[in-house]
């Protein structure tokens, strides 16, 4: 019978019988030694991995997101060797001749057995992961954005109501009991795709610093997208929460010197990591109006060093009447949950355009957005110009 399948007791049970046939007569001290190691080990590994558990069982008991836990398993032991064979050089040599061949032969000769059984596909050297997963860290918006690596759908509690505490004077009576609505929001995942084709030539002489510019490319626009749908989703929110989505209210204002103002008050007390969201384009709006009062105001409130710049919204110039111009609030109140891990998954085909000596470069990131906490975010929205004349 495997170590592993025996249980805690009855191992520390083995232990102890071991310590008595030590001193019988013709005992193989050998066999003994190691299997008392082997025992010694299984025990104390089970221990890591039941501390392990125990923190993410405090963790959650916490309401914490386990970001980046993993619960070690026997199976598992192995990752440092597959870190290391995705480190070295000839990993990353072969894996550069799979993309010019199609053929994974030499990568999969490299791996181990597990290395490959877990995801079905060819890892990624660790040269050119580091090229794409930098791209999500370090974009201006989803970097600010909490991060969850839940397998499925996940959901979402909030507070929709409660009433508050009260003072307990002694001898009083118990004060009421408080009365709490939760509200749900579910987080459903999918995939976000880009692919690019690249020449047999180009390949030809491919290296890996060239191959991550590639990489890094993919994992760029793959980013955008899922900004794009992020802030469709908060400037697609209702005003107030219901039983299945938080509240984003709502300013309908034109740039002037008070509107950072205004939609700060909109906002929760939870909300504190601010910045701004909007076009390059709508800068030039606030900024006259610092010009016009010889700095004697700040229109961003403090914030100027928290602006972040996107394309997904409209300058204000171009925004129409009602179209939001500009998010002000808290991005940590927005979720992305990575069921795979937000590393992309990079894909080859050598076989669909061979007839054009191209190669097709696949990019694929399966995540979920949505906006999690409510009154975390404000929609400055384009309002009408006044009637004149």
């Amino acid at each position: 019978m495997e170590i592993k399948n025996v249980s805690a007791s009855e191992l520390r049970d083995r232990m102890a019988e071991i310590g008595n046939l030590i001193d019988a007569e013709g005992a193989d001290i050998t066999a003994l030694e190691t299997e008392a190691r082997e025992i010694k080990e299984e025990l104390e590994s089970r221990i890591a991995a039941e501390a392990k558990k125990e923190e993410l069982r405090k963790m959650v008991a916490e309401g914490k997101a386990p970001e980046e836990k993993v619960i070690e398993t026997q199976e598992e032991r192995k990752m440092p060797e597959l870190k290391e064979i995705r480190s070295s050089q000839e990993y990353a040599a072969a894996y550069l001749n799979m993309l010019k061949t199609g053929d994974d032969a030499e990568c999969r000769a490299l791996l181990t057995a597990d290395a490959t059984a877990a995801t079905g596909y060819v890892p990624v050297p660790t040269a050119l992961e580091n090229e794409i997963r930098t791209a999500w860290e370090q974009h201006a918006i989803m970097g600010l954005v909490k991060k969850s690596n839940f397998k499925g759908h996940v959901k979402v509690g909030f507070e929709l109501t409660a009433s508050g505490a009260a003072v307990h004077l002694e001898g009083d009576s118990a004060p009421n009991e408080e009365t709490v609505t939760l509200g749900t929001v579910e987080i459903k995942n999918e995939m976000i795709k880009k692919w690019i084709s690249v020449s047999d030539e180009a390949l030809e002489g491919t290296t890996v610093d060239t191959m991550g510019y590639i990489f890094k490319e993919i994992a760029h626009k793959i980013t955008e997208k899922a900004e794009e749908i992020l802030i469709g989703k908060i400037t697609a929110a209702g005003t107030a929460a219901t039983a299945t989505a938080v509240g984003v209210p709502k300013l309908q204002d034109n740039p002037a010197a008070d509107t950072v103002c205004q939609a700060l008050a909109l906002l929760c007390g939870q909300a504190g990591n601010i910045h701004i969201a909007m076009n390059r384009g709508t800068y030039p709006a606030f900024r006259a109006i610092e010009l016009g009062a010889n700095y004697g105001i700040d229109v961003f409130e403090g914030l100027k060093d928290r602006i972040v710049y996107t394309d997904k919204l409209p300058a204000y110039s171009a925004a129409t009447t009602g179209v939001t111009y500009m998010i002000v609030g808290d991005f940590s109140g927005a979720q992305a949950n990575f069921p795979n891990g937000d590393s992309l998954q990079i894909l080859t085909d050598p076989y669909t355009d061979a007839t054009k000596d191209l190669v097709r470069v696949i990019g694929r990131e399966y995540v979920g957005m949505a906006v999690v906490a409510d009154k975390h975010f404000v929609n400055v929205t384009k309002e009408a110009a006044p009637v004149t004349g």
